[in-house]
């Protein structure tokens, strides 16, 4: 408690429900963690606990993480940190799915990469005759979600091939084993709705429930916290800025957030209005897209720089980086690692990163890998790589869990035993052997032994049997196929390229500004603003777009700039850049 500010400390100190309201770069997560220590106080010793929820595996890892500094020992039997399809999963759906008719427990999670993934989405498909199935489609199955009233909602309501095939692509997913992540919610709320005893029986065991990014927040996710709520065993302290609700296509609706705080009794009148991210500067550029009470203000270490945001246009995406971007990141010694290329979606970026690789600019993002992610080896060997050439703290942490997941796609088993001593002795085992085989540096040749060596090392631990060790080394030639057909230079990639997606601080990152939210960066270049792109002519709700923008602005600490490239149409720049936006257009 001694670091927060006064306004953190005075929502950590309110005793009953609340409903937060925090700018970006606010030190929403210290907030959250310093509530979920001070409300461990007050069941320590009791066999209640907290419930931290949030809404990524990654926001999860880092909560829990710095959680622990501080800590008693024995604490981490009162809290559990989670997303809200995790909880669902674990606190509901599997202990009590037995209630629902026809459940039947023991399933498997479907996700992208599952190669059983698109092999579903097909054959739903293929039952309503639609067969020549696009990315688009693929996202709206991979989207699925229901309302309380079991309707589609968010991505997929607008596909109607997918809302037709939705009813057989769940009837084949509990065939195959599988839950998807729709399913999940709207299970758990179903036994929620017709069994209040559960709900009675979750909030005798959790006295408090932390909900982050509660933005993004669906309409069914809210209706299980108000079945929760009417337990009238547990608190809520809930936390997030409307101003970043950017998720509507998973079904997110903020305007509940208000209805909800009024539902449970909750006080909304407190605000953490501080940024302790960005300069002033960039601070003034994002009150000008959604202006606040009390006012954002720049309080952070780079709160004075003077770098003002700049707008290129009239280039290629490529110039603008290449003449404008690279050289302001020198000019103003912000390393390459600490950058960023922002766009609305992946589609522009993947020829941007092609071109950068081939200018000689190391970059990781869409593009950038030049295999498939999904590939068995492809994780682990990225991880080993990063060991060699970049060793640091958390390379026997992330090596750990990219061993963990190598060996449950290779037997469809989850291994805990990788995190014991043995598991260790494993890692140290294949570390040795990775810097033994790199004294070959070229990329090709050590991926074919490594992966080899892989598979024999796991299989004399009882990891995987012989057939599943082989798997490694077919795993490599898909890698090198993937190569093949994206023409990379492969004579000439070696181990640093491959470790470049182990350790990125040292390569210039790409992203779409929904993977960018929650983080931030020393220098944010933020392409595709055009008129008819961003927004989209398409559009029907302009207050969204705008507000993605404005998570993407938002991601700066010190460097800021705005790239409206020229495109086909003669479009002119984003009216976000103009009056009725940052400002940075001429009258």
């Amino acid at each position: 408690m001694t670091g927060l500010t006064d306004q953190q400390r005075a929502a950590v100190n309110y005793p009953d429900n609340l409903v937060l309201t925090a700018c970006p770069g606010s030190g929403k997560t210290r907030t959250l963690i310093s509530k979920l220590v001070a409300e461990i106080e007050g069941v320590r010793g009791s066999p209640r606990s907290i419930a931290c929820i949030t809404y990524t595996n990654t926001a999860v890892q880092e909560i829990e993480q710095r959680a622990a500094d501080q800590l008693q020992p024995g604490d981490d039997r009162h809290f559990t940190v989670s997303t809200i399809h995790a909880f669902c999963l674990n606190e509901v759906l599997r202990p009590y799915g037995w209630l629902l008719p026809g459940f039947r427990g023991g399933r498997k999670i479907l996700t992208r990469e599952n190669p059983d993934f698109e092999e579903i989405a097909k054959y739903a498909a293929s039952q309503v005759n639609y067969f020549q199935l696009s990315q688009a489609d693929y996202e709206a199955f991979e989207s699925l979600a229901l309302d309380p009233h079991g309707q589609i909602i968010g991505l997929a309501a607008r596909n109607a091939a997918v809302c037709r095939a939705a009813p057989f692509y769940w009837q084949r997913c509990a065939e195959l084993g599988y839950l998807d992540f729709g399913t999940i919610i709207y299970g758990s709320y179903q036994v929620l709705r017709d069994h209040p005893r559960i709900a009675l029986t979750l909030c005798a065991k959790y006295a408090w429930f932390l909900v982050d990014e509660f933005q993004d927040t669906t309409e069914l996710q809210i209706e299980i916290l108000k079945l929760l709520y009417a337990a009238e065993r547990s608190r809520f302290f809930a936390v997030g800025d409307l101003a970043q609700s950017i998720y509507a296509f998973t079904g997110a609706k903020p305007e509940l957030v208000g209805p909800f705080g009024q539902h449970i009794g909750a006080r909304m009148d407190l605000s953490l209005s501080e940024n302790f991210r960005s300069s002033q500067k960039i601070v003034d550029h994002s009150e000008r897209l959604f202006p606040r009470n009390p006012a954002m203000t720049a309080e952070g270490p780079e709160q004075a720089c003077p770098i003002e945001p700049t707008l290129v246009r009239g280039l290629t995406a490529f110039q603008a980086i290449t003449e404008h971007f690279l050289p302001a990141l020198e000019e103003n010694s912000i390393p390459l690692g600490d950058a960023t290329i922002l766009a609305k979606d992946w589609a522009s970026l993947i020829r941007l990163a092609r071109q950068l690789r081939e200018f000689g600019t190391p970059v990781v993002g869409p593009g950038a890998r030049p295999y498939r992610r999904s590939r068995l080896f492809a994780a682990l060997a990225e991880q080993l790589c990063g060991a060699i050439v970049d060793p640091h703290a958390e390379t026997t942490r992330q090596l750990g869990k990219a061993l963990f997941h190598a060996v449950q796609d290779a037997t469809g088993a989850a291994r805990l035993d990788v995190f014991s001593p043995n598991g260790r002795v494993v890692l140290i085992r294949l570390l040795k052997e990775a810097k033994r085989l790199a004294e070959n540096p070229g990329a090709l040749t050590w991926l074919d032994n490594m992966a080899v060596a892989t598979g024999e090392i796991l299989m004399r631990a009882d990891f995987v049997d012989k057939t599943q060790a082989g798997m490694f080394y077919a795993s490599v030639q898909e890698m090198k196929a993937d190569m093949l057909r994206q023409n990379v230079d492969t004579a000439n990639l070696s181990i640093e390229d491959l470790g470049l997606f182990a350790s990125p601080t040292r390569a210039l990152r790409l992203s779409t500004i929904h993977y960018a939210k929650g983080r931030e960066y020393g220098a944010v270049a933020l392409i595709g603003l055009r008129k008819g792109t961003f927004p989209h002519f398409r559009s029907d709700d302009v207050e969204a777009e705008k507000r993605l923008f404005y998570v993407g602005v938002t991601r700066a600490r010190r460097l800021l700039m705005y790239v409206a490239e020229r495109d086909n149409w003669g479009n002119p720049p984003s009216p976000f850049l103009g009056p009725m936006g940052v400002g940075v257009l001429p009258v």
